[in-house]
């Protein structure tokens, strides 16, 4: 321990820095083998990242992908790890009857098929969903993504927050990594490349056009919820519900509040637990 102790009086802040980012934004190789060896017949076992203390994961397809196995009364286990990944790399992912499946969408295409889930879609209601799905991953993410994880950084990553065990002392070498690896990220999608006010307007006219769809309807295709509806409240209730404002917690509240009442239904009919996962 004292070794420990004067190795760490002796280090610089860049070593210290470089330490803490492998500790707590390393992830395991990608294993060949199954996580689960002893599944249990179509129990869904759905790894994602650990509970945060604000909202159930920080990832919005852990969410998306939770409230679609919640809303279908699909039996599964979650498997909460901060490091955990998917034969391709991949995080969340399911394995289910001994197969692996990652990504979200093709998690849903997935269950769907297995359960022999029937949305009650028209193939004009199909195409919506479809259409909606991809706009909302393809864009809205990223334009979320920026405020959340650039912007508001150091916000994510803290404790209280994100639920992961980081030293107040480290959270902005932490924060500086989640920072750098969004900004990447996005500039290789090109959202990063607009400015701030432009990715404002971006997100916007996304919150916008899901208002026009959902108008008075209770979800957004009817009086029952589909995969857009759960696609939205894990894209926009990750940004909506954290403890610090951003631009769409003024949307939201100020502009679009039909679709903020979209959030608040399926939030309480499918998590009553919302604020219980942390005792």
């Amino acid at each position: 321990m004292l070794h420990g102790g004067l190795a760490l009086l002796r280090a610089t802040p860049a070593n210290i820095c470089g330490q803490i980012r492998r500790l707590c934004l390393s992830t395991r190789m990608p294993s060949s083998e199954l996580q689960k060896s002893n599944w249990k017949e179509d129990v869904v076992y759905l790894y994602q990242f650990k509970r945060s203390v604000t909202v159930p994961t920080m990832s919005p397809f852990c969410i998306k992908v939770e409230t679609f196995l919640r809303a279908n009364d699909i039996k599964y286990e979650v498997m909460g790890s901060w490091t955990v990944r998917s034969k391709e790399g991949r995080v969340p992912f399911i394995e289910l009857n001994g197969k692996q499946i990652s990504d979200s969408q093709l998690i849903l295409w997935h269950l769907i098929k297995h359960f022999k889930i029937d949305e009650g879609l028209s193939p004009e209601q199909q195409g919506m969903a479809r259409a909606i799905d991809r706009f909302v991953e393809g864009s809205t993410y990223y334009a979320i993504t920026y405020f959340r994880s650039i912007e508001n950084a150091k916000n994510s990553v803290n404790p209280n927050v994100s639920g992961m065990s980081i030293p107040s002392l480290l959270i902005p070498c932490v924060a500086k990594r989640v920072a750098k690896n969004a900004q990447d990220r996005l500039n290789s999608e090109g959202m990063g490349r607009h400015s701030r006010e432009t990715i404002i307007e971006i997100l916007r006219r996304d919150v916008q056009a899901l208002d026009q769809i959902l108008g008075e309807k209770k979800f957004l295709l009817g009086s029952r919820p589909c995969t857009p509806d759960f696609t939205v409240f894990g894209h926009l209730g990750v940004g909506y519900y954290l403890p610090f404002r951003q631009p769409i917690t003024d949307l939201l509240d100020d502009e679009f509040p039909r679709v903020r009442l979209l959030l608040e239904r399926i939030k309480i009919h499918y998590w009553s637990d919302w604020k219980n996962w942390q005792s």
